[in-house]
């Protein structure tokens, strides 16, 4: 691909795409990469169009730069389609197809279409009145294509196995029966496993397969903070990984990395809204891998990891529509109202019958004051 092609992709797809770092969490409600506890409500249908960019240019490190170097202007893109349905009550599924993964290698190679990943959530577990959520999130990714290229730079590590991963999410509101009408906190830890063994990581220039000599497994981890105004959300988040057990040293991406990601949410309408949001890299540049494995960073000025990525994301709601979105809203204000009256009459008997025990007790120490008189008065 042309850097000129790659340009106008971009240009062209800006207005519809946007999202989809490898963090192995994708989810329903959330943020660019940390969760929501929350789930969807049943029979709702969202889907979410993404982009994600990284671009620079590599120029020679050397005091003495060949008469034949060229710079090299490096991309890393990727675009993905996400669906998010409510199956019932606390529980939800996301299916995103990513369609277009840039790998940097062997000339202009790239995945078209690439993977699936899968998510299942339970979610909703509300308790402290219903400012704290509870829920878990289950993750898989299903490689569709053998002879892909994995293993690339620029990216979180994948070596094109049948990965999956457990995360446990927490989020904090401020307003417990409207969540978007005040701030809200959000924590994300789990468990991801690469299932990378015999992979294919790197063929050489005499086409020799060198494969994963082990599994991959890593802990990841998010915190965001999100704060609701009339038409944008302000989002800030901050996450990362840590490897468990570290990829085979001709992997490009081994070493752990940790991100904050500021983001706004532009909300016109109730069923449409679209992200924009900057990864930047709080980690270092390190390799740990070997050097018998060719990178960008061996011979330009460029990192393992990117020191940022740009973020786009349009959102929509399928369903519900029309007359069913209009009677969802009025029963989620209805049960909104139906709760804060709940809670009116919960705090009324609590005042009633801490009432009733002041009126016992003043009774109580009239008829004490009344034993201790007729005792005064046996005594004498």
């Amino acid at each position: 691909m042309t850097n000129l092609y790659r340009m106008l992709v971009v240009i062209l797809l800006i207005p519809l795409m946007s999202y989809a770092f490898n963090s192995g969490r994708f989810g329903s409600k959330g943020f660019l990469h940390v969760q929501s506890a929350s789930t969807l409500n049943k029979g709702d249908l969202h889907f979410r169009s993404n982009m994600n960019f990284y671009t620079k240019v590599g120029d020679y490190l050397g005091d003495v730069k060949p008469t034949n170097f060229a710079a090299v202007n490096w991309w890393d893109v990727q675009f993905s389609t996400i669906f998010s349905y409510g199956l019932m009550n606390h529980f939800d599924a996301t299916l995103m197809w990513r369609l277009y993964q840039d790998t940097n290698r062997r000339g202009n190679v790239y995945n078209i279409p690439e993977d699936f990943y899968f998510d299942l959530k339970a979610g909703s577990f509300g308790f402290s009145n219903d400012r704290f959520e509870l829920g878990l999130l289950g993750s898989v990714r299903i490689p569709t294509n053998p002879d892909y290229e994995y293993n690339y730079f620029f990216e979180p590590y994948t070596a094109g196995g049948f990965e999956y991963g457990f995360t446990g999410l927490v989020s904090y509101f401020a307003d417990p029966y409207l969540h978007d009408r005040s701030y809200s906190v959000h924590l994300n830890f789990g468990w991801y496993n690469h299932n990378d063994a015999g992979n294919t990581l790197y063929i050489d220039n005499a086409g020799n397969l060198i494969r994963a000599s082990g599994n991959a497994s890593e802990l990841q981890y998010g915190l965001a903070f999100g704060y609701p105004t009339e038409l944008f959300n302000l989002n800030l988040e901050l996450w990362g990984i840590s490897f468990l057990s570290e990829p085979d040293t001709m992997a490009y991406s081994r070493e752990n990395f940790m991100y904050i990601t500021p983001s706004v949410r532009f909300k016109p309408n109730r069923w449409f809204s679209f992200d924009l949001g900057l990864d930047i890299r709080l980690t270092g540049a390190d390799d740990t891998s070997s050097r018998l494995l060719p990178a960008p960073s061996k011979n330009l000025n460029l990192p393992n990891y990117p020191g940022w990525k740009l973020y786009m994301q349009a959102n929509f709601q399928i369903l519900p529509t029309g007359a069913v979105s209009s009677r969802g809203d009025v029963r989620s204000r209805t049960d909104f109202y139906e709760r804060l009256l709940r809670d009116r009459d919960k705090s009324q008997n609590i005042e009633d019958e801490l009432r009733r025990l002041r009126r016992e007790r003043e009774q109580a120490e009239k008829e004490l004051e009344e034993l201790r008189r007729m005792l005064e008065e046996e005594e004498k």
